[in-house]
């Protein structure tokens, strides 16, 4: 495993193997690609022994991954989302897609690169967001700075003064927690939820308006690990004053004179108005197909015969892999922002993959190193989907209580043993755990999973009281795996 944060310097190192060792496929490379020799030129910094010191794995693994890598196909990279948390993370995941690019892993039925299917789905996400309805010039608050936003670390003038979640709990999801719950307790602040249950957000707000499960309203779900689309139609009426988010939707739009005809769609009609029937994908069936089957496999070949990208058609400009990109700027790609196309970033995006080191390490912050010499790694729990779930009594006794894993060196160094309960802690907030001392983590790292509500936990707090609420270089994603901490006994 190598350090955190330190992914990019990996894939980098993987990259030089490859090209050094004579394990490209230059006929692929050739005809699909665009930047080779730049790539090459920058790879060749990332000399064996450098990248062992940076990431901490041995020269020698590194050459062998990608000698297996390149001759052993078909071969193919799963990339989970967790990759881009740390300061570097655009870079990282540019550096880890070059590299099945080099090996023409995309020639076979199987190789190539793995990550969400989410966008193989014809969805009219203009038809879902309605873009139209913002104003030119409206300002954008990332949901992963909403502490900032609400405190007035962010300067908005005028401030935020009302605010509406649904579908997110970000005083468990969100980093900078202990922020966020400063902001969402503002006398002036006028908050409303719509909610299951009342989460740790929703017990800050003003009005908890009760929210429709799956099985009581009517939907149409894709899905982020495979090809099916699936309709979800309602089995039962919802219980009490449950209501769907579209419903209430429908209300307010209808109370404050609104009368656009999508207001007046039902959530089925609304689930049919916005997938795009006439796609390739969808190979000519109907909303009548889902009611009779229930889902349709996507268009998009089988687990035989799938070969997106054995002859290129990438989506970029050249059709072709574009290791070099020349003046691009940052952006977060439209759907997460209601495509609304304003207000993006804009910073100038570095040609070339390459390595971006963490913010917050013994390596790279020394200073803050000295208070804090732990980095924390914060994976999702396995029994809950993200918060969901976490504060049900069966699933919480299968997750078990928060745990901090600790190294057996680390341990010993604070007089910490197995089960004692700790104090997780940095400027930012703490949380407390039990711990786990193991050699499944690597000296100088903690791993305490997500999703464990505050109010459930030993102290009010959770993994993301620590974290950090910067942004990774590229798409404005966030930096969970990038926070130094320090971890205490509790007496």
């Amino acid at each position: 495993m190598p350090k955190p944060g330190t992914d990019g310097a990996l894939a980098m190192g993987i990259i030089a193997a490859l090209i050094e060792n004579g394990h490209v496929d230059r006929e692929w490379v050739e005809k699909h690609t665009v930047g080779f020799p730049e790539l090459a030129a920058r790879a060749a910094e990332f000399t064996p022994d450098y990248v062992e010191r940076v990431t901490g794995v041995p020269a020698q693994d590194i050459a062998t991954f990608a000698r297996e890598f390149a001759t052993i196909q078909p071969s193919v990279i799963r990339m989970g989302v967790a990759l881009e948390r740390h300061a570097g993370g655009g870079q990282t995941i540019r550096a880890v897609c070059a590299i099945p690019a080099l090996t023409g892993s995309w020639r076979h039925v199987g190789g190539g690169l793995l990550q969400m299917p989410l966008w193989e789905f014809p969805v009219d996400w203009a038809r879902v967001s309605r873009p139209d309805f913002i104003r030119p010039g409206t300002r954008v608050v990332n949901n992963l700075q909403l502490g900032r936003a609400l405190t007035g670390g962010m300067k908005l003038d005028p401030p935020v003064m009302g605010l509406y979640i649904y579908n997110t709990n970000p005083v468990s999801q969100a980093p900078e927690t202990n922020t966020i719950v400063q902001g969402l307790s503002r006398e002036d602040l006028f908050f409303v939820t719509a909610e299951h249950f009342v989460t740790d957000t929703a017990a800050y707000a003003d009005i908890v308006l009760p929210a429709t499960m799956a099985g009581e309203h009517d939907d149409m779900m894709f899905s982020w690990g495979h090809f099916y689309l699936t309709i979800n139609e309602q089995a039962i009426e919802p219980c009490g004053e449950a209501k769907s988010n579209a419903e209430i939707f429908r209300l307010l739009a209808a109370a404050m004179g609104f009368d656009d005809p999508q207001f007046k769609m039902s959530d089925m009609e609304l689930a049919e108005h916005y997938v795009q029937w006439d796609a390739p994908q969808m190979a000519g069936v109907d909303m009548e197909y889902f009611r009779t089957n229930g889902y349709f496999h996507l268009a998009v070949g089988t687990p035989d015969d799938r070969l997106p990208h054995a002859e290129g058609k990438f989506p970029t400009p050249s059709g072709k892999v574009e290791f070099l990109v020349k003046d691009a700027k940052n952006f977060v790609a439209p759907p997460f922002r209601m495509m609304y196309e304003d207000k993006q970033s804009g910073e100038d995006v570095e040609p070339l993959p390459g390595y971006v080191p963490p913010r917050e390490s013994a390596a790279t912050n020394p200073r803050l190193a000295e208070r804090y010499p732990l980095n924390v790694i914060s994976p999702k729990s396995h029994g809950f989907l993200n918060s969901c779930y976490a504060n049900e009594k069966h699933k919480i006794k299968g997750q078990g209580e928060q745990f901090v894993m600790i190294s057996p060196k680390d341990a010993e160094a604070r007089s910490i043993r197995e089960g004692d309960p700790v104090r997780v802690f940095n400027d930012r907030g703490d949380f407390e755990g039990l711990a786990r001392v193991t050699d499944d983590v690597r000296d100088g790292v903690i791993v305490a999973t997500l999703g464990y509500w505050r109010s459930l936990n030993r102290s009010d707090g959770s993994v993301n009281s620590i974290s950090s609420a910067e942004f990774c270089g590229l798409g404005r994603a966030p930096t969970f795996s990038d926070n130094l901490v320090q971890v205490a006994r509790v007496n």
